[in-house]
């Protein structure tokens, strides 16, 4: 059984390796789901996993091999796993995200040149629909990640 070790740091350190590792972390837990044959497949984005079972089985492992290492260090100098809210996640993303879609009505897309007969008429309407179904994903995920709260 290997000895427990632990480090005092500085908070500054503390923080600024269990950023690093907590992005590393994410990252695996997308190749992860990837190895395990996440493919997803939506209306305009499209995943196709190449991978053979072999690279899948190989990916796994070398995972496994890296979080080993990754809570060696956590619990030798006392980093804590984040924990993330996924409603406040949705909420999030999808506040901010609407303003990017508003960029894409007809008065904005005249910066990239002249705008087709027929496409202001067509367009502006669908992506205001689409913001509005954005806001309201937005206002629902942020009710319920305040409902779970309280």
């Amino acid at each position: 059984m290997k000895e427990k070790r632990s480090i005092s740091t500085t908070e500054n350190h503390r923080r600024a390796i269990g950023t690093t590792l907590i992005l590393l972390d994410e990252l695996l837990s997308e190749f992860e789901q990837i190895a395990r044959g996440r493919e997803t497949r939506s209306v305009l984005y499209r995943e196709k996993n190449s991978l053979t079972p072999e690279q899948r089985e190989r990916l796994l492992s070398e995972i496994t091999r890296m979080r080993e290492v990754m809570l060696e260090i956590a619990e030798t100098i006392g980093i804590e796993a984040k924990v993330e809210d996924l409603g406040r996640k949705v909420w999030g993303s999808s506040s901010a995200f609407w303003e990017v879609l508003v960029q894409t009505e007809s008065k904005y897309l005249k910066g990239y040149g002249k705008v087709a007969q027929g496409l202001a008429n067509y367009l502006d309407p669908q992506i205001e629909a689409l913001v509005e179904s954005l806001i309201g994903i937005s206002e629902i995920s942020r009710r319920d990640s305040h409902r779970g709260a309280g």
